[in-house]
């Protein structure tokens, strides 16, 4: 039995975008970009898990803290989950952006192919292409600590809490492991918005298709227009094919590629997965990793019950469990049904 989508469309990683926290309008410019800051959480202490977790909704859950491999049914440790991932060409990080547990755990994966020497690159869904020429001069600059490294990259504070992610940023700038933009601008976004073509046609089949209008509709609360959901779904596709085009680029050097994103772009049925693959024929699915970070839901202690699935494949091929951060209703307050 899958999660109810009521609960489950913001907990999964997809997040009602800047127009349910500002207006429609810039919605429609926005999609899914995942109003991180909707829940205040730079206060909280950012830990890592075996010190404590830095949430506490649902602690004591049975899954809280284990990593389950789709393709197996079976539990790993993080042992035997950093060998599998090493093997990979691209390991994709997906997170529920306001948790600090799942930027804790993506710090120690990254951290993990930093020590082995193995990371070829290291791409952010919170750096836009708009940064790039920032980027590049990077292995060049000298930064005395990492909010002067922010300050430089001009980063989205507001937008993607620094306290998150620049602990991931800094280690790689430390490590001189190359720092990619993975996300399109606004300017971008809007280009695609206003266009009538397909974007990447053939890539997502009609049934990831339609599971990607639905999920449009819910993560606006069900207050967009149905009128607006093709040229959401064309930014959305547009995105994606911005993050793995970024991760291609990181090819040139020996390793593993990993994305760092929301858990919506980084799903093997209808995400970036399948945009590496129509970029670059000789790939194939198995050496592309999406390991996705969820928070536990009441009731729910079957991992199975936790994955989608869209045509023949399942939605991610790890789980690794947290307590959650919030039951809050991000739909509450905007006469809309939440409930759907």
């Amino acid at each position: 039995m899958q999660l109810q989508r009521a609960t489950s469309m913001a907990a999964r990683g997809f997040y009602p975008p800047a127009g349910v926290c500002r207006s429609l309008a810039s919605a429609a410019v926005l999609l899914l970009s995942a109003c991180s800051s909707m829940s205040s959480v730079s206060s909280l202490e950012f830990a890592q898990p075996e010190q404590g977790w830095g949430t506490s909704l649902r602690a004591e859950h049975p899954l809280v803290g284990r990593i389950w491999e789709s393709s197996t049914g079976k539990f790993l440790d993080r042992s035997e989950l950093m060998a599998a991932l090493e093997s990979k060409r691209f390991v994709l990080l997906g997170e529920k952006h306001d948790n600090p547990d799942h930027h804790a755990l993506q710090l120690e994966v990254i951290a993990h192919f930093i020590d082995s020497g193995s990371l070829s690159g290291l791409s952010f869904e919170m750096l836009t292409s708009a940064m790039t020429p920032r980027l590049r001069t990077l292995a060049s600059r000298t930064f005395d600590n990492p909010q002067a490294l922010a300050q430089y990259l001009e980063w989205d504070d507001e937008g993607w809490d620094w306290d998150f992610y620049g602990p991931m940023v800094w280690e790689a700038y430390r490590s001189k492991v190359r720092i990619s933009a993975a996300n399109i601008s606004r300017s971008e976004m809007s280009v695609l918005y206003a266009q009538e073509l397909p974007v990447a046609e053939g890539v997502i089949d009609l049934e990831g298709q339609a599971l990607l209008r639905a999920d449009i509709d819910v993560s606006h609360c069900g207050l967009l227009p149905e009128s607006q959901f093709d040229a959401m779904v064309r930014v959305q596709q547009g995105r994606d094919q911005s993050m793995a085009r970024s991760l291609l680029s990181h090819e040139r050097d020996e390793g593993t590629g990993v994305l760092v994103a929301g858990k919506y772009h980084v799903r093997q049925d209808i995400g970036v997965p399948n945009y590496l693959l129509a970029q670059d024929e000789s790939l194939s699915r198995r050496e592309v990793a999406s390991l996705a970070f969820l928070e536990v839901a009441g009731g729910e202690v079957s991992p199975e019950s936790y994955l989608e699935q869209s045509g023949a494949h399942l939605s991610y091929d790890y789980l690794w469990f947290t307590p959650a951060l919030s039951d809050k209703d991000y739909c509450a307050g905007f006469g809309a049904n939440s409930n759907e």
